[in-house]
């Protein structure tokens, strides 16, 4: 995930950035200290996420959840509302109109998890990904040696009784499916605890001791809440929905969209109809005008397991060479590095398929990694031969664009470049995803695969068939019109599955949709939003429209809703 280039002088202190830099950003004044304020205020009740965005400060702490701390937290984000209200018809310069967009929007989101949706009392996964979202990005960073990363490991580690014991308090009757999922993680994250307690005391004997034993009580509490989940009686079949109230709320105050619940569900049930109709001609035109055989391939026998990771390392450079030569997006030379590497031993349990992890953006180190399946060690002549054929034409193009260039890992990298503090903590899904998307269907337009590439573009054909239908899903489970049950057999059917293994991603993606309510619609919504800008900026610019420009631009200004940069471009929506 990625950005432009300049040149960072950001001071960080006990986790605030205290001076925006920016040559775009306007001086210090009362309200970008309030801006600060409300950024340090985030960064301190939510450590975990901190250390994800580069923040380590507060790397010795995990997420208190506790009634008393929520309250205070409440109450101090309530204050901040006060205080930005005051701006609210302030002659603000554009710039500080935007980012107060922003903040309000991070203090609105804030409340709105704390206070109207109390995820805390409803969600037992909260506390897991706490547990092991803590200890993991720790692992993941290089701010500082593991010699000195060691001390906020251990620190999270005796943390984690008290945090399950928090959330034995404040849940009351989970969503059936909530346990489900739940007791699974908990299952993958004591063998997570249990792995990296073990690499932790090889590196460091000296400690082996005092490692063992706050793993071993962390994960003593992890299987003692798994008993008390599965003890527990759960909600009603739809008790996992926010409400089609604090949706609205969402769609209004995260992302900026002029429309609600009612309107997004009909425009997604379009779409879906859209792309039904645009996938079902394009299969039948491939079964009558192209071969779906294999061509046959020569494969040289000193072919191996390593040159399959090679090429994924290989393939990725490709894409972001394509990039430059074809002007569609600007590369700088030093933008930091995405590493293609097998998931690592401790992270299996979670990760079963392709993962992209990015460096935080307030990280002075900035390396990305792109996780794959592992490859086995033994794999057979049969194994060897369809693996080779895969590279042989080149069939890691399609996660490539996704995952790393021109997707998540350039997007990433060129929103961190934004040198002030309020759009480097922006972390819009809408943005994020819809551009990914939208980097799908724009590199096959680009020539990426080449004049015609007929399963490719059924591939991005059903891609936009599956968004559309997670916009369908996403509305009707958080508005409580489906069950979770009800939402797997329809998307099954909407998607006419057929397969088990098809079967069982469809109950696993509609498990984690009942987690992440309007993160499912943003994927669509989102690559919309941004045509919808790109088509006005090249109405406006007609011949001396620039792709590349328009990208530039773009990206450059962050992870925030497109739905909010059209200022940016000169343009009123």
């Amino acid at each position: 995930m990625a950005r432009q280039l300049v040149v960072l002088f950001i001071i960080i202190s006990l986790g605030l950035v205290l001076v925006p830099v920016s040559s775009a950003a306007p001086k210090a004044t009362k309200f970008t200290t309030l801006c600060l304020d409300i950024l340090e205020s985030l960064q301190s009740f939510y450590p975990v996420r901190s250390t994800e965005m580069g923040i380590h400060s507060y790397d010795h702490r995990l997420t208190d959840y506790s009634s008393s701390s929520v309250k205070k937290m409440i109450k101090k984000l309530k204050n901040y509302e006060k205080k930005l209200y005051r701006y609210k018809g302030a002659k603000l310069s554009d710039y500080d109109r935007l980012n107060y967009k922003l903040v309000k929007s991070n203090v609105d989101i804030a409340l709105l998890d704390l206070k109207r949706i109390a995820w805390h009392k409803k969600s037992p996964q909260l506390y897991i990904d706490n547990a092991v979202n803590g200890i993991y990005f720790l692992l993941l960073s290089r701010h500082a040696p593991m010699s000195e990363r060691i001390v906020p490991l251990i620190a999270r580690m005796k943390a984690v009784p008290g945090l399950f014991a928090t959330a034995r308090k404040n849940i009351k009757a989970p969503a059936q499916v909530y346990i489900d999922a739940s007791l699974e993680s908990l299952e993958s994250g004591m063998q997570f605890y249990q792995e990296v307690a073990a690499e932790l005391m090889k590196e460091f004997p000296d400690r082996a001791d005092e490692i063992l034993r706050v793993s071993t009580k962390a994960r003593e509490a992890m299987n003692d809440f798994s008993i008390w989940l599965s003890e527990i009686t759960p909600g009603s079949p739809t008790s996992f929905a926010i409400g089609k109230d604090n949706f609205d709320y969402k769609l209004a105050h995260e992302y900026f969209l002029n429309y609600n619940s009612d309107s997004l569900l009909i425009l997604g049930e379009h779409l879906l109809a859209d792309a039904q109709e645009a996938y079902n001609t394009f299969e039948k035109e491939m079964e009558t005008n192209y071969q779906n055989g294999s061509d046959s391939v020569f494969v040289p026998a000193s072919f191996c397991r390593n040159d399959i990771l090679d090429y994924y390392n290989w393939e990725t450079n490709q894409e972001r060479i394509f990039l430059e030569v074809n002007n569609i997006i600007t590369v700088p030379d030093d933008i930091a590095p995405v590493t293609v590497i097998e998931t690592p031993p401790f992270l299996r349990t979670m990760i079963a398929g392709i993962a992209y992890q990015p460096a935080g953006p307030f990280d002075t180190l900035g390396q990305g990694y792109f996780y794959v399946r592992p490859i086995p060690e033994d794999l057979d002549r049969k194994q060897l031969e369809a693996r080779f054929r895969y590279i042989h034409r080149r069939g890691f193009k399609g996660s490539v664009v996704h995952e790393a260039y021109p997707g998540h890992h350039l997007q990433l990298q060129l929103a961190s470049r934004n040198t002030d503090p309020v759009r480097k903590w922006q972390f819009n899904i809408m943005m994020i995803e819809g551009w990914a998307l939208y980097c799908e269907e724009m590199m096959y337009h680009q020539g990426l695969y080449g004049e015609k590439n007929p399963a490719q573009w059924l591939g991005i054909l059903g891609g936009i068939r599956f968004r559309a239908a997670r916009i369908v899903a996403d509305v009707k489970l958080h508005t409580g019109q489906f069950t979770y049950d009800e939402c797997v057999n329809w998307m099954i059917d909407a998607l006419d599955i057929t397969t088990e293994s098809g079967k069982e991603y469809i109950r696993t993606e509609v498990r984690r949709y009942t987690h992440t309510p309007t993160v499912q619609m943003a994927y669509l919504i989102g690559k919309r939003e941004i045509i919808r800008l790109r088509d006005a900026v090249q109405n406006r610019e007609g011949n001396g429209f620039s792709l590349q420009e328009f990208h530039d631009k773009l990206l450059s200004e962050g992870s925030i809703p497109p739905t909010l940069m059209w200022k940016q471009f000169g343009l009123q929506q």
